[in-house]
């Protein structure tokens, strides 16, 4: 299950918490102006233009390809798409879907029911596909079917709560071979040999804006790819782009002194928190972890982030489902209680201990060894010496230290947190907090899946078998022209002035 855990980790570092599409009712300023190309400068080049298979290109087909249903980003609501509507039957381990009218593909073909199951039959069958992070590990899906060319079922081995939520990820966007149904399309010859994307408008789009107006507004985009965050900002700055994305903390300060650059964060795009190995002694015992959370100064690891980061109470922020208002703080910070609770429990001191960090930036981490060093710091004041150890990303929840720094994307859903912070190790096979989490994943009422993850949030203290530190940011910046850019990764929706 680590295989897949990390395979979701890397989809949703691509798409920076793998925030969706605004849905296309989103009131757009008026008037908008339509017309001109919008120029972005992305951090990876687009290889290819397949959404199930090429997370590199996902800034890419998020343009091109649209999924059934999608989250409102005002509200994490998920609202309609290529679906107009959809109805849950069997306690939630069936899903059918009613198709919107009026949609075609690029290639002329209309949206039918045939094209979506043959879209998710694809999915199962290509190697590597983002399909099993999402929908098979366990398998989620037994069967996909058209009821009629209007209605497609999904069948599901059982009821799985995050199933709504991952339709909505763009890897599952509705492809009939290279042809999409969004706002902008490839021509033949669209991918230059420089990595350079250049999309069209869709001229026969279904969405329109609140005003009823077609959209897109833009005539294209072109998505160039520069590898460097610096020369990315060179570029905005210079006006040879309108869009810089995936700007580090550096960066994003310098955009945020440039009045003619508007700088958008995407908030809460990852969690920072600390890991602790309760198979290591004395880390075996619930008080030695509490005193390790009462420790460490959140506080002061937010300088690192440059006003980008805002302490984590629990595992989800808030306005995600299952966030739980009663809990306020995860552990005060209280060095002589941390040290008292070491001492009540007859735990000797020095204690030795190793604590792995990412051996790279991560979305939780733009200095990760800075960070590392800083809750060395804090848990030497109560007797815990560590020993630093830079380890690769992926290989962090296999590394063997005691503590751990570890990234998590947040995601479509909260199980895409919750479960691989707490659902994929049970050393005792007793865990109430593992139960909790299988739990809320088998059931498909949002209402009582919020309520067992408040339970688990408040039981996490208890045990704290891992330490929130921080919420982190993910920052794009534009040029003060482009209008109804809200952070996220999509423009179907956005306008340049004058």
């Amino acid at each position: 299950m680590r295989s897949s855990a990390v395979l979701l980790l890397a989809i949703c570092v691509v798409l920076g918490g793998c925030t969706l599409n605004p849905s296309v009712a989103t009131p757009s300023p008026t008037p908008a102006i339509a017309g001109g190309t919008l120029r972005v400068a992305i951090a990876a080049e687009a290889a290819s233009l397949d959404p199930w298979n090429d997370d590199a290109s996902l800034v890419a087909t998020r343009q091109i390809f649209e999924t059934l249903v999608e989250v409102d980003p005002a509200t994490s609501r998920i609202t309609p798409a290529l679906a107009s509507g959809w109805q849950m039957t069997n306690d939630g381990a069936s899903w059918t879907f009613a198709l919107r009218d009026g949609v075609r593909f690029h290639d002329g073909n209309a949206l039918d029911a045939a094209a979506v199951v043959a879209s998710f039959e694809r999915g199962m069958t290509t190697r590597g596909s983002a399909y099993r992070a999402l929908f098979a590990d366990p398998a989620a899906i037994l069967s996909v079917q058209a009821v009629d060319p209007r209605t497609v079922r999904f069948d599901l081995r059982a009821p799985f709560g995050p199933f709504l939520a991952h339709l909505a990820a763009p890897q599952t966007a509705i492809a009939r071979g290279a042809a999409g149904t969004g706002p902008f399309a490839a021509p033949a010859g669209a991918l230059a040999l420089d990595g350079t994307l250049t999309l069209r408008r869709n001229d026969a789009y279904w969405g329109r804006d609140a005003a009823g107006k077609q959209l897109p507004y833009l005539d294209g985009l072109v998505l160039r790819p520069v590898r460097d965050p610096t020369s990315r900002l060179a570029e905005l700055r210079a006006g040879r782009v309108e869009v810089a994305l995936d700007l580090p903390i550096a960066q994003a300060s310098t955009a945020r002194s440039d009045p003619s650059l508007i700088v958008s964060p995407r908030k809460d795009a990852a969690l920072a928190s600390l890991g602790v190995n309760a198979t290591a002694a004395p880390f075996d015992r619930s008080e030695v972890r509490r005193a390790v959370a009462m420790a460490v100064n959140r506080n002061a690891l937010s300088a690192v982030y440059g006003g980008t980061s805002r302490p984590a109470t629990q595992a989800v922020p808030p306005g995600a489902l299952g966030y739980d208002d009663s809990v306020v703080e995860f552990a005060a910070l209280d060095t002589d209680a941390a040290r008292k609770a070491l001492a009540d429990g007859h735990i000797p001191t020095p204690i030795s201990a190793d604590l792995a960090y990412p051996s790279v930036p991560t979305a939780a981490y733009p200095d990760p060894q800075r960070i590392a060093q800083s809750i060395a710091a804090d848990l030497g004041k109560i007797g815990i010496v560590t020993r630093l150890r830079s380890v690769e990303p992926a290989a962090l929840r296999d590394a063997g230290a005691a503590l751990s720094l570890d990234t998590t994307v947040l995601g479509l859903d909260p199980d895409d947190v919750f479960w691989p912070l707490y659902g994929l190790d049970d050393p005792s096979g007793t865990s109430l907090i593992v139960g909790l989490v299988r739990k809320a994943r088998a059931e498909a009422d949002p209402t009582k899946r919020a309520e067992l993850y408040k339970q688990v949030s408040k039981i996490a203290r208890t045990d704290a078998l891992r330490v929130p530190l921080l919420f982190a940011d993910k920052s794009n910046a534009t040029t003060a022209r482009l209008v109804g850019y809200g952070g996220i990764e999509y423009f179907g929706t956005v306008w340049l002035r004058p």
